[in-house]
């Protein structure tokens, strides 16, 4: 940006602190590219844009508005290696700190003005060559000069993006990647382009994600947003989210799709971890109360299902703390629950721990003879546990109950087994 000798630009506004963020990122790195105008000038531009853009978000604009701001961008000669890059890191971080737009949304924005940038940066570059090819022959070697630079710039863009970008044509063809999305998936730039879109599918895949692409290639969508499973080359999945934007020619039709990608493979195994912990038992591994009661939910669904339980409670379990320490009493639990889960082996059944000593198997809904799991049960807790260095023999009363789900209620059969174990434990049946 020039200098500004009369005075700096005026810092006041609703978006006051992302146009200070993005101006300085702007500002920031490798200084390839000359933008023709003042710093007041910027920054009232950068300033249009950026209350133009909230605008779109709140008031559920199409995309195809956003699009146009970062046409803007690019028709103002923000053009450098990384202009691209550090806009929509600004951009993205500020509304995410912010709060004020759904991920979705923002994601689907950001994509739209990235499309909307690529091809008003594409518009300028043919003008540009153009112009070049109209100069003087004896300048031809310069024009040569210019015109490579000017690829270079195009190229820049996606090398230098901090996310990960890629490119290709509408037979799915990859032509361009940056050095952040190949090195994601364990490849160099020059081995991507080797491939097409299809060979990273992955087993994981959404079933409609495909259709969808070929949506996108056929014009019917702009863009669209998705998590996506890719193979790593080493074999390992990398989880991602994906944006993918679909870049026209000056007629309309579909020329390039555009695709922002960004690692999530961290997140979203945290969010599997929180998730198999809020439904399971932290000790056992085996499914927890909550987990139990929402599949035996499930199982009253259906009026006609004939629901089986089969209830199991460890004898003077507490004595067995109070002799040999809590140690081989966890150990002893988990022990038993494996001999459980083993136990539950038929189409449905679920095995759980809803209790300190207490565990139960669900059958939902099937031709299972309760009384014969129950015995397979009473068989497993036959054998001694080792735990802790003890050998230990623990018996375990059984309790069964099952009834047709429109008969009963879900608390009633818990009732029913819990009442069926108790009694089998005062009549001195171990299991």
């Amino acid at each position: 940006m020039a200098s500004d000798p009369g005075g700096g630009p005026d810092r006041a506004g609703p978006h006051a602190d992302l146009v200070e963020q993005w101006a300085a990122a702007l500002g920031s790195g490798t200084r390839d590219h000359v933008v023709p105008m003042s710093r007041s000038e910027a920054y009232a531009l950068l300033s249009r844009l950026a209350a133009r853009f909230a605008q779109a978000a709140a008031d559920g604009e199409p995309a195809g508005r956003v699009a146009e701001l970062g046409a803007e961008l690019a028709r103002a000669h923000f053009v450098g290696n990384e202009v691209l890059g550090r806009t929509i890191a600004v951009l993205d971080a500020y509304f995410a700190q912010n709060g004020t737009i759904p991920a979705e949304r923002g994601a689907e924005l950001l994509g739209a003005f990235a499309s909307g940038y690529v091809r008003a940066f594409r518009q300028w570059l043919l003008a540009e060559q153009e112009s070049v090819r109209k100069a003087d022959i004896e300048a031809r070697q310069r024009v040569q000069e210019q015109l490579r630079a000017s690829e270079a710039r195009f190229r820049a863009v996606f090398a230098q993006a901090g996310i990960g970008t890629g490119l290709s044509d509408m037979s799915g063809r990859i032509i361009e990647v940056n050095a952040a999305f190949a090195e994601m998936l364990g490849y160099t730039p020059a081995e991507m382009c080797e491939l097409s879109v299809t060979d990273l599918t992955h087993p994981e895949d959404d079933p409609a994600m495909w259709p969808l692409y070929g949506a996108v290639l056929r014009g019917d969508h702009d863009n669209v947003q998705l998590e996506k499973a890719y193979p790593h080359r080493d074999g390992h999945t990398v989880w991602t989210k994906i944006n993918v934007s679909l870049i026209r020619d000056d007629h309309g039709k579909p020329q390039y799709t555009l695709i922002l990608v960004e690692d999530i493979s961290e997140q979203r195994a945290l969010r599997e971890h929180l998730h198999f912990r809020a439904h399971h038992d932290q000790l056992t591994g085996l499914a927890n109360r909550s987990r139990f009661f929402d599949a035996l939910t499930a199982a009253f669904a259906d009026p006609e299902a004939r629901i089986g339980l089969c209830y199991l409670d460890l004898d003077n379990f507490k004595s067995v703390n109070d002799t040999y320490g809590h140690a081989a009493g966890d150990e002893l639990l988990v022990q038993a629950a494996a001999r459980l889960e083993a136990c539950a082996t038929g189409p449905g059944q679920l095995a759980a721990r809803i209790g300190g000593d207490e565990f139960v198997i669900l059958v939902p809904d099937s031709a299972t003879d309760v009384e014969e799991l129950a015995h397979h049960v009473r068989a497993a807790f036959a054998l001694p546990f080792d735990a802790d260095g003890h050998r230990l023999t623990v018996t375990a009363s059984v309790g069964i109950a099952e009834e047709r789900a429109g008969d009963t209620t879900a608390d009633a059969l818990v009732q029913a087994a819990d009442y069926s174990m108790y009694w089998a434990k005062a009549a001195g049946r171990a299991g």
